[in-house]
């Protein structure tokens, strides 16, 4: 290896299957966990909220909500129309993760594949992250990652719907919550940087604090050991945030949400 940065496609075109079961860097599962991050954590809030953003935008514009909420009442519309939009987020994101996993193992090689020399010490590195690989098995662990995935894209896809309740642009609805999560990342990434410049002194503090508070967190929420609870409420805090917002500014509008 050279040090060179493959993409998945582009590993299976370059490397053959001997080589590749030379090295449980290219193993299914391994491929699998790696594709949580890289362009998936830059698009995240594109393809979580294009599955309703669209129509929930279109539906405003075409206005018919006014019959949609004289058939209930405005708080239970406004709430049932965020809580789908956080789960057609959050599937999106979970069943494209799920092709992607299918096509991978398809496309590489199984982790029982390699040596019992390799497969072992992969093992005892992985055992680290995932505790119960032992016991439950690499299915209980992809299925735990999809799991990761759903809750990844309900979250993304909370920003989305609540500028619905005073945005009506559906080009602005998905591009201001992209830049404000990229913002957000980087700046994470560089606060991450700066606890650990110092190899003697790293500051653990802000290394935690700036891991907990990325966006991408939810994406290795297994690697957080303990800090899962941590990680989880700080997720929750911001979707139950942006509900909030969300439901009050629809319940002041005076034109039933046209």
């Amino acid at each position: 290896m050279n040090g060179d940065k493959y993409s998945v496609f582009m590993a299976h075109k370059t490397f053959d299957k001997d080589f590749m079961l030379s090295d449980t860097r290219f193993c299914s599962f391994e491929v699998m966990l790696k594709g949580a991050g890289s362009w998936l954590s830059l698009f995240i809030p594109l393809i979580s909220a294009f599955a309703f953003i669209p129509l929930v935008c279109d539906e405003y514009e075409a206005k018919s909500v006014r019959f949609e909420i004289f058939r209930s009442s405005k708080l239970c519309y406004n709430l049932s129309k965020f809580i789908t939009a956080c789960l057609c987020g959050g599937f999106a994101v979970m069943l494209g993760f799920g092709l992607f996993t299918l096509a991978d193992y398809a496309l590489f090689p199984n982790i029982n594949e390699y040596s019992a020399e390799l497969k072992k010490t992969y093992e005892e590195f992985l055992v680290y992250s995932y505790p119960d690989l032992t016991q439950n098995g690499y299915g209980f662990i992809i299925l735990q990652k999809l799991g990761e995935m759903f809750l990844y894209g309900a979250v993304c896809a909370a920003p989305a719907i609540m500028f619905t309740g005073f945005i009506r642009n559906k080009y602005l609805v998905l591009c201001i919550p992209f830049f404000i999560k990229y913002a957000v990342s980087q700046t994470c990434i560089k606060l991450q940087s700066q606890a650990v410049s110092d190899y003697n002194n790293v500051d653990t503090e802000m290394l935690k604090i700036s891991s907990i508070f990325n966006p991408d967190a939810l994406s290795y929420l297994s690697d957080f050991g303990n800090d899962k609870k941590l990680v989880l409420i700080y997720n929750g805090a911001l979707l139950f945030s942006a509900a909030v917002i969300y439901l009050i500014t629809q319940s002041r509008r005076l034109d039933s949400g046209e």
